[in-house]
């Protein structure tokens, strides 16, 4: 039985402020600030830049109007299970050095789009059964986070957010400077993604 003032207390317990963020270096133009979380060994990392390419091509980069699943980067393999125009739930597998290739389903919501005046994006992890957990993957028990972007004086300030618990175990020391690569690298394929090189001329 359940009595109703725990239920009183658990809602009005207050939450820990979060911590303040600490620089981290530059790394390819980019500023990289981690800050601690309440209750985990992981740190959430937060990523910035500048960039000239337009509000749209970046806003629609990070959240595309149609899908591409094709593998980049550290992804072996990316589907979509549903979408409507501002939430799409992918399927994503990720191959990661040393240990235990990931997989997860990734819930992700465009809160602001570009016609807004700016650009926001959040994401999560979530339960899906479409997708259960797959012998010899690791299933990420926990992933969030969020674009921001903003126009600045003829460039855009791109903000990503992002903290992750990989998961089966992996200590937080050995994980923190891979997470940290990982989400510098990804900021970079957004970039490459909105701008992409230009074809040479016949």
């Amino acid at each position: 039985m359940t009595f109703p003032w725990l239920l009183l207390l658990a809602t009005a317990a207050p939450s820990s402020p979060p911590q303040p963020w600490r620089y981290d270096g530059s790394v390819g133009g980019a500023r990289v600030e981690l800050r601690g979380v309440s209750g985990s060994p992981f740190e959430e990392i937060r990523v910035t830049v500048v960039s000239a390419a337009s509000l749209e091509q970046l806003c629609a980069a990070i959240y595309p109007k149609v899908f591409d699943g094709k593998p980049e980067g550290r992804f072996k393999r990316r589907e979509v299970l549903r979408e409507t125009a501002t939430e799409r739930w992918t399927y994503e597998q990720i191959s990661v050095p040393v240990v235990s290739d990931r997989d997860y389903v990734m819930h992700v919501t465009l809160e602001q789009p570009a016609a807004s005046g700016r650009c926001e994006v959040s994401f999560e992890t979530v339960s899906d059964p479409l997708r259960p957990p797959r012998a010899g993957l690791v299933r990420i028990p926990d992933i969030r986070g969020s674009w921001t972007l903003t126009p600045a004086g003829g460039t855009v300030k791109v903000s990503y957010q992002v903290f992750s618990d990989p998961g089966g175990g992996v200590p937080a020391f050995l994980a923190r400077g891979s997470q940290r690569s990982a989400a510098v690298e990804f900021l970079h394929t957004i970039l490459g993604r909105a701008s992409p090189p230009a074809r040479a001329t016949q």
